[in-house]
């Protein structure tokens, strides 16, 4: 009778190792992450990150123009201008000096100045920009001014700086003209009607 019941207790401890053992082994294959696939742990992390970034909102200002946010224009900087049609086609390219009311500024501020422009590109020594050339028309198409091109005096439709559209070119060479006549070209001379553009036209040669 003694050694039946130690029979059964060493069954008992049999059955109770083997079911310990499968159960581990099951455990144990479960936190291994399968081929192509990824761990609970790191498939919580995963979930995690993209809550996050859902939160974010669009329209949040990124990591690299957090960097940038200190860069500032410098006086001997580009401007590059292009203009593009509503279907998103390049119409005209333009560089030339930076306007002097844009050096030193930020990235921020130069947005804050002209909310017109899409910056694609900020350096201190270039920027670039894309303008939608039928919002600059109802903006600036009936403004004029006086500029250079191909070092000649022109006449422009738009905005000096802003939105241009080469009207007409006059014979007078830029290189004849004293400095500061320059520098007024080149930041452009705003008039309005013929009997101005006439009489800075005048001016100008006498120069």
């Amino acid at each position: 009778m003694v050694a039946r019941y130690k029979w059964l207790l060493l069954a008992v401890a049999v059955l109770s190792f083997c079911l310990g053992f499968a159960v581990t082994r099951y455990l144990w294959i479960e936190t291994l992450p399968s081929p192509g696939g990824s761990s609970p742990s790191s498939r919580a992390a995963t979930s995690e990150e993209n809550s996050k970034a859902e939160e974010t909102p669009a329209g949040s200002t990124s990591e690299t123009e957090g960097e940038n946010a200190d860069i500032r224009l410098l006086a001997d900087a580009h401007l590059v201008q292009t203009v593009v049609s509503n279907s998103g086609e390049v119409l005209e390219t333009s560089t030339g000096p930076l306007p002097t009311d844009l050096v030193g500024k930020t990235l921020d501020e130069v947005r804050s100045m002209h909310p017109e422009w899409r910056v694609v590109a900020f350096a201190p020594g270039r920027l670039s920009v894309r303008i939608s050339e039928t919002y600059l028309e109802e903006l600036y198409g009936h403004l004029s001014f006086l500029g250079i091109h191909n070092g000649k005096v022109a006449v422009f439709r738009g905005k000096p700086g802003v939105y241009q559209r080469l009207v007409g070119i006059t014979g007078i060479d830029v290189s004849s003209l004293p400095e500061f006549e320059i520098r007024n070209l080149e930041e452009g001379i705003a008039f309005s009607g013929e009997e101005e553009l006439s009489m800075l036209l005048e001016s100008l040669r006498e120069d």
